[in-house]
């Protein structure tokens, strides 16, 4: 089926479809915006016979029923009971910036630049200008203040005054909204310089046939492209189509399309909506990022799946029942009726969704995982009903939430999910298999080493889940809840801060201490107490206001070993912080569990030889880069264990290094490994550092390079910045 035609259109026949209120603007249309220098640069294009673009419009008396929300600014139809014929798609500002200048008997509504203070204005072609070959057709379109006097000097002295017929025929300007219907100006203007007695040119009759033919017939001559979609042409490729070819104008949702729609039949879902929101966003924070076009996809997933119901009753074949969804076809064949009916279960199962946020401890719109998650909780809800207050149902209401979070499986292509959940959670409650969401749902060691910000929704969910999870206030010992996360400023911090990180020896690479293993929710008292200290100081202070007993478990309850943090020991509470992370995480997804302390072991290994070669930790070109080693003191390193250092099946410049190491048992530096194997400094370097992660060696300032007096602390072996681990 040909869903369009293509033809060029009068620029005149245009104008007098709008005048007659045959094109109209559907209600999804905005108000027009064009400046005053795109409006004369329109102009000017006309002028000169340009291409300015297609007009795009929609046969009216098909199943797409819009109410025209306003005629285009400026148009004052004759009747306006006039059956609307076209519904204007696309070209609004155009037709509208072209009908005001020359059809209106007004000035211009316009903007005195993009986005600068209304004005109003009137538009004209300089004559002389225009014939002139040697003036820039650009400055003979000009736009004058509403009095139609050009003034400056703060207003003292008038450049050009247009304010009368006379004064325009004197300064040869005709106003643009005559261009279209020229012959009693015209003839006014020829009578007004035949009384003067003579024309600058010669004869005026003369002067103004030359006028309209170079350039008044661009304007009665001129056509544009219309592309005018036919009546059967769906809602879905309507709205397509607008978005694809509106790119000048604010972008059609889905939403808009169907308020559209809906106002054909005198209901305001834009009233409705907001009415809803405001009683939403005032109730509960963790909703004020619900848009109305989430809102539409529940109530679209609980009038399909009713839809679904009635078809399958009937005992109709199953491949004809209409499937379950909220695309945008769905949304779009959404009927009225069907909105009334389900649009107060869906904000009821909202306000459930929002009181079930809170239980995961998730508390405000920007900690919510995911927001497009909403959409399937709130129908799960609605549609569930008092079937969700028992424990059994909310475990598993749970459970799917969490898989959801951790499994990732909201970032793309969530309209198909949400088709999925809600017949599967909902059957899932009632007794039948998991749905597929579960079973596939995985989360690796790997993936909560790349958890860093706030932009990943499995990040925001580990911190609701820590709090849920019996994270205290560092200070009180109290749980977390709503009630200390609004009154404390609880927030995502540092345990190890990133400023002892920085300084540490070695320097803790950015990937390491700004991975969420790292973080933790504390209070802002206690994150102003840990300051950039090293854990051991830090915790000293804590001690002088809570006693020791309550700390363990305050330490405990956000799975931080207290003798890593006394010692320093970044390392060890990696590795063993982020195993206690990644058994939460499985617990709560119901998955089995797994040990990822090699992974975190390798991080460590890595960064660590990272820091040597790479340069500053904390960089932004490299994530795991640390302090570089040129221009600091020699690191001289102790030796524990020579016999453990590789070497004995390795190549001979790292059998040398180790062999060095075995015959320096007081101590060795990167340059005396360099010395004895023939090896770059920096080779030597990275292999000392492998060595001390392992506690082969142990790390400290070589001794002679000090005074006796200075204060320089020894770390005992295995115990630098990243521990043994």
């Amino acid at each position: 089926m040909k869903t369009f035609t293509t033809n060029p259109f009068s620029l005149k026949d245009l104008l007098d479809l709008v005048e007659a209120g045959k094109i109209q603007l559907p209600d999804f249309q905005r108000g027009w915006v064009w400046d005053d220098e795109r409006i004369r640069s329109l102009l000017v294009s006309i002028s000169r016979g340009f291409p300015v673009g297609a007009v795009m419009t929609l046969d009216a008396g098909g199943d797409i029923r819009f109410r025209s929300r306003r005629l285009v600014e400026g148009a004052a139809t004759k009747d306006s009971s006039q059956p609307v014929e076209h519904y204007l798609l696309d070209g609004q500002q155009r037709l509208t910036s072209l009908y005001q200048a020359m059809r209106h008997a007004g000035p211009v509504e316009t903007r005195n630049r993009p986005g600068g203070k209304k004005v109003r204005k009137w538009y004209y072609v300089d004559m002389q200008g225009a014939l002139d070959p040697s003036v820039d057709r650009d400055d003979t379109i000009r736009s004058v203040p509403e009095d139609r006097i050009v003034r400056s000097n703060i207003g003292r002295t008038v450049e050009l005054d247009l304010s009368s017929r006379d004064h325009e025929f004197e300064r040869h300007m005709i106003p643009t909204e005559k261009v279209m219907n020229v012959l009693e100006w015209s003839l006014d203007y020829i009578q007004y310089w035949q009384r003067r007695g003579g024309h600058p040119h010669g004869d005026p009759t003369t002067f103004f046939r030359r006028f309209k033919d170079d350039v008044l017939d661009s304007f009665t001559e001129y056509e544009l492209p219309v592309i005018n979609l036919v009546k059967e042409t769906p809602k879905e490729a309507v709205c397509t189509v607008f978005e694809k070819v509106n790119t000048g104008g604010v972008t059609l949702s889905v939403f808009e399309l169907v308020t559209a729609s809906f106002a054909a039949d005198d209901f305001s879902l834009r009233d409705d909506w907001e009415a809803c929101k405001e009683r939403l966003h005032s109730e509960f924070g963790v909703l004020q990022g619900l848009q109305g076009d989430q809102f539409l996809q529940a109530v679209t997933l609980l009038a399909t799946q009713a839809r679904n119901r009635e078809a399958a009753a009937k005992d109709g074949p199953p491949k004809q029942a209409p499937g379950i969804g909220c695309k945008r076809a769905d949304i779009l064949n959404l009927g009225l009726d069907e909105y009334r009916k389900w649009a107060d279960r869906a904000e009821a199962g909202f306000r459930k969704a929002a009181k079930f946020l809170h239980g995961q401890y998730v508390f405000t719109a920007g900690n919510v995982p995911y927001g497009t998650q909403l959409v399937p909780l709130a129908a799960l809800y609605a549609e569930l009903g008092g079937e969700l207050a028992t424990a059994n149902a909310q475990e598993k209401l749970n459970h799917w939430f969490w898989c959801g979070v951790f499994g990732e499986a909201y970032g793309s292509a969530v309209e198909t999910q949400f088709a999925l959940d809600l017949p599967q959670v909902a059957g899932y409650v009632r007794g039948g298999p998991e749905p597929t969401l579960v079973t596939q749902a995985n989360f690796t060691p790997e993936r909560l080493l790349a958890l860093r910000t706030r932009n990943s929704a499995a990040y925001k969910g580990l911190y609701a889940l820590q709090m849920k999870s019996g994270a205290a206030d560092w200070i009180s010992g109290e749980p977390l809840s709503l009630a200390t996360w609004h009154g404390e400023g609880v927030d995502v911090h540092h345990v190890f801060p990133v400023a002892w990180c920085r300084k540490a020896t070695p320097p803790i690479a950015r990937g390491l201490y700004d991975s969420i293993i790292n973080k933790t929710p504390i209070d802002t008292v206690t994150n102003l107490k840990l300051g950039g200290k090293a854990p051991s100081r830090y915790l000293e202070r804590l001690r002088r206001g809570i006693d020791e007993d309550r700390l363990r478990r305050v330490l405990e309850a956000h799975w931080i070993d207290r003798h890593a943090l006394e010692q320093d020991r970044f390392g060890d509470f990696f590795v063993e912080r982020g195993q206690a992370m990644l058994d939460l995480i499985n617990r709560t997804m119901g998955k089995p569990a797994a040990d990822g302390r090699e992974v975190f072991r390798n991080a460590l290994d890595s960064a660590s030889l990272a820091v040597r070669t790479n340069g500053a930790a904390g960089s932004d070109s490299e994530e795991t880069a640390g302090v570089k080693f040129q221009g600091r003191p020699e690191q001289f390193y102790h030796v524990i264990d020579a016999d453990k250092a590789p070497g004995a099946r390795a190549g001979t410049r790292t059998a040398d290094m180790r062999q060095c190491i075995i015959d320096n048992p007081d101590g060795v530096t990167s340059a005396m490994l360099a010395e004895a194997s023939g090896a770059p400094r920096s080779h030597c370097s990275n292999y000392l550092w492998h060595c001390m992660q392992r506690g082969w060696v142990g790390h400290r300032p070589e001794p002679s390079r000090y005074a006796e007096d200075d204060e320089v602390e020894y770390d005992p072996i295995g115990e630098g910045a990243y521990g043994d681990a």
